[in-house]
């Protein structure tokens, strides 16, 4: 463990050049992953860095069932949830076989099968975990037909132009609160998945077709049913993604299905739930097993949702 003298004025250097374009590029991905590491559990990360996040933390918990304690979820909630601009544009500059020695890839046979059948494969990715890393992981191991869609605003971000170029997906930009433009990259999408190719989209965003509500932990949330509209109109087979890492920055990629979306006996709405409780039900799952990779921001957005009487 590097140990990391720090005051706000260093914290605040460190961290700035670190989610730089020159930090993504010269800062090599071990030596980074350790330097997070040590600020994510010195007392200043503890005390001021993260202060208001971890009083989010303490709200969220008091709203789970049998909830894990703050220190059980520390330093790893600390260190998902720190410098992911870095971290998507360091992996990006990985060769494949050193990206391959930091990841554990979990159904990629599977996913892999389905692919080689030409009739292409929905990656549906979720604000959990280091999601972004998909962007750039795939490209990289070999698949190059891989788009994804993004809001304009979000194609200025280190996340997306921080990219190494030459592992970089295809974009589908839609511009912000436009839902016309949202579908008509949608419709790009399914030309992708026809092709053969891999189209890579959030399942638990707030921008989409018509929103289903699903109780959530407690909680009213609606998902947004785009990946199965595309299913039901293209032979593509759908998958859900998590990625995750570990205190040292050793990855984790469960790749689970491909879902099951129903049969003819069913009416076209009725195979949609069936696809999106399908994956919320994973998503859920996830957020009950393993908190430490929550979003910050979704964690915030849960809590502002109604809270459902199941009694």
């Amino acid at each position: 463990m590097i140990n990391l003298i720090l005051n706000k004025n260093i914290a605040r250097r460190f961290t700035n050049f670190l989610n730089s374009e020159k930090g993504g590029k010269r800062i090599p991905y071990g030596l980074g992953s350790k330097l997070i590491a040590s600020f994510c559990n010195s007392s200043y990360a503890r005390e001021i860095h993260f202060k208001n996040k971890l009083i989010l933390l303490d709200e969220f918990l008091a709203n789970m069932q049998d909830p894990p304690g703050i220190e059980d979820l520390l330093p790893l909630i600390l260190v998902s949830n720190f410098s992911r601009t870095w971290r998507s544009m360091a992996i990006s500059y990985m060769g494949t076989k050193k990206l391959q020695s930091y990841c554990t890839f979990n159904g990629l046979d599977k996913f892999d099968a389905c692919y080689r059948q030409g009739k292409g494969v929905i990656l549906v990715n979720s604000h959990f975990g280091f999601a972004e890393s998909a962007l750039s992981i795939f490209p990289n191991l070999g698949y190059r037909n891989f788009s994804t869609i993004v809001r304009a605003k979000g194609t200025t971000s280190l996340k997306i132009k921080g990219l190494n170029p030459k592992v970089t997906p295809n974009l589908l930009i839609f511009r912000d609160h436009t839902n016309v433009e949202l579908f008509k990259q949608l419709f790009k999408a399914r030309d992708v998945l026809k092709s053969g190719g891999v189209f890579h989209i959030l399942g638990d965003g707030y921008h989409g077709k018509s929103s289903i509500t699903i109780n959530f932990l407690g909680r009213a949330r609606g998902f947004r049913a785009s990946f199965t509209e595309l299913g039901l109109s293209t032979e593509a087979f759908i998958f859900t993604i998590f990625i995750t890492s570990d205190v040292k920055g050793y990855l984790t990629v469960d790749l689970i299905g491909p879902l099951d979306k129903g049969d003819e006996t069913m009416d076209h709405q009725a195979r949609v739930e069936h696809m999106t409780r399908q994956y919320a039900t994973l998503l859920e799952e996830r957020w009950k097993k393993e908190p430490q990779h929550i979003n910050w921001g979704f964690m915030d957005k849960y809590l502002r949702q109604i809270k459902l009487n199941l009694e």
